[in-house]
């Protein structure tokens, strides 16, 4: 019946089926080829000559569709769907309807729609979702842990709370900021925090590293150049920081390393709100917030004439003075639990920071502040094959001597600091030798202590210093 009228009228239904947008393949009841229009045909790579007449079973055979709708459709005698999986990684979301007559299935009908972007835009969307789940967890973490959060800033230690709310008073006016600390204490984020919370959030924010750029291009880079201004130039000139920056905000990082001779160039630009390009006769106005930053002590920097005084005042309108973070004891903590769930979602694990090793941490010194505890807790994060991360495992991470508190030191009356150090020492070789059972690690372990002694090895596993 319906096979019948469609090969009677295959050149009209094939033209009228060849004007829709979506792919039209028919079989008859046993799986054979009778249809195919334009838009299936490109779907599935195929040729209407080399198709039509060719039982869907010998298709899948030769590989040319991974599965048939058509097939399973004659086989449970309803309507089925599938989605395809195509070479080129896109997807076919494929319908098999059944026409039957008196004697079964007649002619199945497949219709192909192609749903790549809609599974993309789904896929994006279920991402999007997990991300913010993650990120609602992470606060409602940071509530229960009573911490503070501006931004990218986590606050638990009482000196860091007032730091984080005059920078948030700061932040609303359009004054200078000079921030201060030694590196890795968190200018940065101290700086993105501030641009923002103000009133030109939105607009240019440019960060520049005065310590990354040569002596020699720092003016042309912060000022910008006319045509023919030097060997090299652009021929048409080019445009500085400064000028990128005009209405927002420009942060200058590592401000005490821009070189003598500029920084009176420097302080007009904060002074007078005007540039000059370097072989340029005409002032340009610029509209600019300025940050600034350093690990340098300026005023003595001042003291002996590497920093101008008077540009020093205008920079240290707003100061703010970022404390160490060997002595932010509970920040140590705050930032351990948030740095292990960062790292947890960003390596897909699910790792904690043991009591033991939490207190070893929170002793540390931290010499390169915030970025070194952040490297340290990722590398314990990737390199640690437990689930827990021990006391062990971070005293060798940072560095710190592990427990040698069985060192026998017993009979010290009468005895010189020089012999009492000898009597350490061997001691501390003598537990390090029983650890690890081989002469040879001794070397490494006088290394490790900075011992400078002559040290011999007996067969028996003693040691003569």
């Amino acid at each position: 019946m319906y096979k019948k009228f469609i090969e009677k009228n295959y050149k009209e239904l094939l033209g009228i089926l060849n004007c829709l947008k979506v792919g039209v393949y028919i079989t008859d009841g046993n799986g054979k080829t009778l249809l195919l229009n334009n838009e299936s045909c490109k779907t599935g790579g195929l040729e209407q000559s080399e198709t039509v007449g060719k039982n869907m079973r010998e298709l899948e055979r030769m590989g040319f569709i991974e599965e048939s709708v058509s097939l399973k459709t004659i086989e449970s005698g309803k309507e089925e769907m599938i989605i395809q999986n195509l070479g080129d990684g896109d997807k076919v979301y494929v319908t098999g309807t059944p026409l039957k007559s008196d004697k079964g299935i007649d002619v199945v009908v497949c219709t192909e729609r192609d749903i790549t972007e809609t599974l993309t835009l789904k896929e994006l969307l279920e991402e999007k979702n997990k991300d913010n789940a993650k990120i609602k967890d992470e606060i409602e973490y940071l509530r229960k842990q009573n911490i503070v959060m501006w931004g990218n800033m986590i606050a638990e230690d009482f000196e860091t709370k007032l730091l984080a709310e005059k920078a948030t008073r700061v932040a609303k006016l359009d004054a200078t900021v000079l921030l201060t600390g030694e590196s890795g204490t968190g200018k940065e984020v101290f700086a993105n925090f501030i641009y923002q919370n103000s009133g030109r959030a939105g607009k240019p924010f440019i960060k520049v590293n005065c310590a990354a750029i040569p002596e020699n291009l720092m003016e042309s880079e912060l000022f910008g150049y006319e045509k023919g201004a030097f060997s090299g130039a652009d021929k048409n000139g080019k445009a500085g920081l400064f000028e990128m920056a005009n209405h927002g905000t420009l942060f200058l990082d590592e401000v005490g390393e821009i070189p003598i001779h500029l920084q009176s160039k420097l302080l007009r630009a904060i002074q007078e709100r005007e540039i000059m390009h370097v072989g340029g006769t005409k002032t340009i106005p610029v509209d600019i917030r300025f940050i600034a930053a350093t690990n340098r002590d300026l005023k003595e920097a001042v003291r002996n004439g590497t920093f101008r005084g008077d540009l020093y005042y205008r920079l240290n309108v707003m100061p703010i003075e970022l404390m160490p973070l060997k002595g932010r004891k509970k920040d140590i903590k705050a930032l351990v639990d948030y740095f292990t769930e960062k790292f947890n979602v960003t390596y897909k694990l699910s790792k904690v920071v043991s009591p033991e090793a939490m207190e070893v941490l929170k002793d540390f010194d931290w010499p390169g502040n915030i970025r070194e505890l952040e490297n340290v807790i990722e590398r314990l994060m990737i390199s640690s094959d437990d689930e827990v991360i021990t006391k062990r495992q971070t005293e060798r991470a940072i560095g710190v001597p592990t427990d040698l508190s069985g060192a026998d030191l017993s009979g010290i009356e009468g005895r010189s600091l020089e012999e009492l150090m000898d009597a350490y020492e061997k001691s501390i070789l003598e537990s390090m030798l029983a650890k690890y059972k081989r002469a040879s690690d001794v070397g490494r372990i006088l290394r490790t202590f900075k011992i400078k002694k002559n040290v011999e090895v007996t067969d028996n596993g003693k040691i003569i210093i």
